[in-house]
């Protein structure tokens, strides 16, 4: 489990120190400003291009969000009591 631990951190930096050399690379920022992309073509390549992509992500969202209100949920005796007995006197 260590190994996994170490394994996970080791990656992360990794791909922090390339996303780090691409973003920070000369040919990414010497394009004309009037060159870049506009509003529509933007939409189009999220909804047309990475249609799946977008799909994909919402759905794992999605179920990020119901797991944790369900994580969040106190099912403890004492509170289901109070919620069903207005006051949870026995």
């Amino acid at each position: 489990m260590k190994l996994l631990s170490i394994l996970t951190r080791v990656g992360i930096v990794f791909m922090g120190i390339i996303l780090f050399t691409v973003v920070t690379d000369s040919t990414v920022w010497d394009s004309d400003p009037a060159e870049g992309p506009t509003t529509t073509q933007l939409a189009e390549g999220m909804l047309v291009d990475w249609a799946i992509g977008l799909l994909v992500l919402g759905a794992l969202l999605a179920m990020a969000m119901v797991g944790a209100a369900y994580l969040v949920r106190d099912e403890r005796k004492v509170n289901l009591l109070w919620e069903t007995d207005e006051g949870g006197d026995n």
